[in-house]
């Protein structure tokens, strides 16, 4: 049988063991259950505990897990047994148990603070034959902290020129904006004057009588200044 088989089949039979816990919801807590009342269960998962409520659950399954046997295997190491310690640190990173990992790590670096496995493990790395954690060690290298990450100094300049940068690029462009919808506003305004001007003028160059409909009918039978002729003034035709 492959190697991944047996890894699969024996996940499987520590799952199969634990207390299990099945939810209404169609969810199974595995586990350790740690205190049980009438109305809540609390039940150790490894990485934490998890309280439900009584009332949330469909049935419990009591049986053994890889928690039950991290803490038998754990009971039976000596405090300076580090190659135990190690070796119980490693079978519970592979069966998910996080917690009882950095456990079982740190009890091998307080009995050889030097190991170098345990150091690792738990995220350490030496600087300057010194073994110090991952944060002190950045420090040490001249690292500083930026938004959760680690970057040389010279990255963290870069990043920040890069920002300002991009900000007066934005800030620019804001204003640019602002300045277009200004100058359309205006053109929009004088568009309306103007419109507006050119209605009133049209009115007041109307005639007052165009409105009523024709203009005057009645026109003098002589211009003015011309002397009245008489009838004797025609020559007779004989």
């Amino acid at each position: 049988m492959r190697p991944s088989v047996l890894l699969f089949a024996a996940l499987l039979a520590t799952s199969a063991s634990a207390d299990e816990v099945y939810l209404k919801s169609g969810g199974v807590l595995s586990g350790r259950i740690v205190n049980r009342t009438a109305t809540a269960i609390e039940i150790d998962v490894g990485a934490g505990r998890i309280t439900v409520q009584a009332s949330t659950v469909v049935r419990v399954q009591d049986g053994r897990s890889a928690l039950h046997e991290y803490e038998d295997r754990a009971g039976k190491l000596a405090p300076g047994d580090v190659d135990g310690w190690l070796a119980l640190g490693d079978w519970a990173s592979a069966r998910a148990l996080g917690t009882q990992a950095v456990q079982a790590y740190q009890r091998a670096l307080a009995a050889a603070p030097d190991n170098a496995r345990a150091n690792e493990a738990l995220g350490r790395v030496q600087v300057n034959g010194r073994w110090v954690s991952e944060e002190e060690g950045y420090q040490a290298r001249g690292y500083v902290k930026f938004e959760g990450e680690w970057v040389t100094p010279a990255e963290h300049d870069a990043i920040l020129r890069q920002r300002a940068a991009e900000g007066e690029l934005e800030l620019a462009r804001r204003e640019a904006d602002a300045r277009v919808a200004e100058a359309e506003a205006r053109t929009r305004e004088a568009e309306q004057r103007t419109k507006e001007a050119e209605a009133q003028q049209a009115t007041e160059g109307i005639p007052l009588w165009y409105a009523w409909g024709a203009g005057p009918t009645v026109w003098p039978a002589q211009p003015t200044g011309v002397p009245s002729l008489s009838r004797s003034f025609w020559p007779v035709v004989r």
